[in-house]
Order: C-alpha cells, then structure tokens, then sequence
C-alpha cells in the first residue's frame, strides 16, 4: 500500500468506482513526458480492464482547445472523461463545456499542477458526484516534488489493481521528465513509495552512477562532448579533448568486437578513475564545489526495457519521449510506453530532430537572444516552437548561458494551429524560489487583471511556482510582459 491522506484516498476509490461502472471512455493528456507517460498509465489500465477507450493528447487546454475536445465528445459520446496532467487549472472549462452534455456523466481530473483561488481547498469536491479531481496540492503535498502528474495517474491504476504496479516505471519516467527532485538527487514523497513498489516488484533498480545523460546509449567519447549538466569547460564541445581525457586515464575507447564502448560496460574501477577526474576538473572550474557532487547520484533503471536503448533509464526515457512531444507527435511516445517497436524506431528519429531544434534553439540565445529586464530576463525567438520554449529557457539558464539571479521568461509566436494565443513560457531556480518568487502565482494574477479588466478571456496562465505557463493574445503580449517584470521586480529589487 501507499500511504496518502485520507481525503485524497477518498477520492481515489471514487475514481476507481467511476472507472468501473464506465461504458465508454475518453482520456486526455498532456504532450510533455509526464503527460505521456500519465497518459500511457492510463491507457494500460483501461486495456487491463477491458474498458471500450479513445485518447488524445493535447498541448494545452484552453478555451481554445475545449472546443477539440468537445467536437470528439460529440462523436464517440463518453459516459467518462479522465484528463491527466491538466485539468486543475482549467476545471471551470471542463464543468462547463464538457460535464453533463453529450452522455458525458463523470469527469476525472488526475492533476499535480497548483490550483488557484477556491478551489485550493479540496472539500468543495469531496461531495461532488460527477466530478473526482485527484491533485497533490489539494492534500498537503507538492506537486512539484511530491509525485507527477503519471504518478497520480499510477495512484489510480494500483488501487484499481495490484497487478498494475508494473506501471511503477511509467510513474517514476514522469517524475523524471518533469525534474521533480532533479535527477540524482532522489525521489521524496509518494515518488519514493512508488519507487519502493517497482523495486520490490523487481521493475526499478536504482544505484549510484554519473548522472550525465546517455550512460546506456553514447559512445564515451560523446558521453563528455554533449555534456551540459554541468557544463565541463575545455571538454564539452570539444572531441580532441575527449579523446585525450580517456588517453590520459587509460581507458580503452573500443570493445574487443570493435564497437565503441559507452559507460554502462566500465568496470567499476575505470567509473572511479574518470569520475575522480571529472569532479577535479568541475572544482577549478567552478566557485561552487556543490556543482561536482551532482554528477553522481541515484540512476533509475527500468529492467524490463530493453538494455542499452533509450529506454533503459528513466532520464534517457523521459527525453525520448519530449522528442516526441515537443515534435507534436506524442502519440508515438505513448505507442513507445506500450511497447509498439515501430513507434520506438519512430521516435527515436524524432529525437534527432529534437535534439537538433534545442542545438539551434540554444545557439540562437548563445549569439544574444536574450533581453534584460526589471526582474527577469527575456528570451523573444519566432522561430523556436512553442513546444520547446520552457525546455530552450531551462537549458540557458542552466548551462548559464543566462544568469541565474532572476526567471526567465520565453515568448514564441511560433504557436500550434497559427493560433493568435501567444506561448509563454517561465523557469527560476531554487534561490530564485526562496526570495519568495512564484511564477505560476504572478501569470495567474497578470492574467486575471487582464481579463477583468477586459471584460473578456485575453490569458490564461498555470504550472509551478518554478516552472509556469502561460498563453496570451498576441496584441496584449507586451502589456502582460510589462506586468510580470514589475511584479518580479518589486520582489526581487533587480
């Protein structure tokens, strides 16, 4: 069992009744790893279960893409809608254009995103016989660190059956995509519940290795190239340095059958040997000694997939399954989960196109495409997809090629649909955070001033207080901008 509050336990075996007693069911998910991976949960169990279903995945839902939504509920006429990791922020959406209409009976909201206002409170739907939202931040928890929007959806799918405790791996890929307790550090909360069933159940193994990204898959020359998390000065981006870095130690590049060996076929002694070297190098590189205490921590293996494949581990998984997603194609990332082989051959190209897009995205601020601001830093590109801004940002900041002393903020006209809502995108580290900086919060509180003010729908805002969204009318995007710099300013004094 995984102990939860009793409320949100309530409402979990109302979830499971509702899932029962359905007919016909439509899911609805996010495009980002744990909206996939969440949506994947649930597709499974619903298979499992016998249940008729249809999904989609949907990079947002709005005002806008409601409408899709209940263009679909009209044809396959559900009795049950189940939307994970969305929901929350959009409840009065759904109430109104879905629940009640078209045999629609029950809606399940399987969410970890904040609430606002009201609806913060969690009795206002203890009692409500149609509607069952299952969200952390309602019952005392993070859903920043606590548990994801796939682990919420997990939840569900183990109480409805034990035998669904193999979806554990699914759970903890979400956690990891939405860098809940950033990879390595290990996981707390019911994360670590969920954990602890897939390792009992023998579906997770974790131990301590580098946290570098593609252990199970590139080549160690590679391995240190494309290392960004930490930057590795004189090494990343530099192959003559890689190589001579292995030359130093001793290390053989190649197998005995002449392919080329990546790190999970070290020995143990030749894993010390190079990250003994890494830290001294990352220590005179860097003010922050904390920096090279990074590179190794908890690794998360997924030991029914396939070895020495992108889906081995969860951090190389939840990549793959962004590359999917930010390339509006994560139904394959959930045809991936389920095992579909020619989906994984699919999206593994679409992570060569990922990876190339966050190159050129990158390269771009790099060369200056970044602004300062009162309060936040800006980052205005046309041609970065508005499914990659959040992650573009994130990395800039995190390879510190923008400075990490205020959020920054990511526009991109470059929208699904040519839709006239622009996407805002914004993330803040921890330090940021601790000064009392909410970003989810204030695009909440621009974003209804706006509309007040209007007397009509102009933005729509949600996410975390370090990672947050927004969308906005193109013709109030400067105005929304000015707002949100004022209110960082007035509490970060820069």
């Amino acid at each position: 069992m995984i102990a939860v509050p009793d409320e949100m336990t309530h409402l979990i075996d109302r979830a499971v009744i509702a899932i029962r007693e359905a007919t016909n069911i439509l899911a609805i998910s996010h495009i980002d790893a744990d909206g996939i991976t969440a949506m994947a949960i649930v597709v499974e169990m619903l298979q499992r279960e016998g249940k008729k279903h249809t999904w989609r995945n949907i990079h947002q839902l709005n005002s806008e893409t409601i409408i899709t939504i209940q263009d679909i509920v009209k044809e396959i006429k559900p009795d049950l809608i189940i939307f994970s990791d969305l929901g929350t922020g959009q409840f009065h959406l759904i109430q109104e254009y879905l629940l009640g209409k078209n045999d629609v009976s029950k809606i399940i909201v399987l969410d970890h995103h904040l609430p606002s206002g009201e609806r913060k409170d969690s009795t206002i739907l203890l009692d409500d016989p149609n509607s069952i939202e299952i969200n952390p931040c309602q019952h005392g928890l993070s859903g920043s660190s606590d548990i994801s929007g796939a682990g919420v959806a997990f939840l569900v799918a183990y109480r409805l059956s034990p035998m669904n405790a193999d979806l554990s791996e699914l759970a903890i890929v979400g956690a990891t995509g939405d860098l809940q307790r950033y990879y390595g550090k290990g996981f707390s909360g019911i994360n670590a519940e969920i954990i602890r069933i897939g390792s009992e159940e023998n579906h997770l193994l974790v131990e301590k290795d580098l946290t570098f990204f593609g252990i199970n898959t590139r080549p160690l020359v590679q391995l240190l190239q494309y290392a960004t998390d930490p930057y590795l000065p004189g090494i990343t981006g530099n192959i003559d340095a890689c190589y001579e870095f292995y030359a130093d130690l001793g290390i053989e590049l190649k197998a005995a059958d002449d392919s080329w060996k990546c790190w999970v076929d070290l020995k143990q002694e030749e894993k010390q040997k190079i990250i003994q070297k890494l830290i001294g190098i990352i220590l005179d590189s860097y003010d922050n000694p904390t920096v090279a205490t990074g590179i190794v921590g908890n690794i998360v293996t997924l030991q029914n997939r396939p070895p020495r494949t992108e889906m081995r581990s969860a951090k190389e998984f939840s990549t793959l399954l962004n590359a999917c997603g930010r390339n509006r194609r994560a139904e394959i990332g959930v045809e991936i989960c389920l095992n579909n082989q020619e989906a994984f051959d699919e999206g593994k190209a679409l992570l060569q196109i990922h990876r190339r897009n966050l190159a050129l995205a990158i390269r771009r601020v790099e060369s200056g495409g970044f602004e300062e601001r009162p309060g936040m830093y800006l980052v205005n590109d046309p041609e970065t997809q508005d499914t990659i801004i959040g992650i573009v940002i994130g990395m800039a900041q995190g390879s510190r090629i923008i400075p990490w002393d205020r959020p920054v903020i990511g526009v991109s006209t470059n929208t699904t649909d040519d839709s006239p809502l622009v996407k805002i995108s914004g993330r803040a580290k921890k330090q940021v955070l601790n000064k009392g900086v909410n970003l989810k919060d204030i695009f909440s509180s621009v974003s209804e001033a706006l509309n007040k003010r209007e007397g009509k729908l102009i933005a729509e805002a949600g996410g975390h207080p370090m990672a947050a969204g927004a969308f906005v009318h193109n013709d109030n995007l400067e105005e929304f901008l000015e707002h949100v710099s004022k209110e960082l300013f007035e509490i970060l004094g820069i």
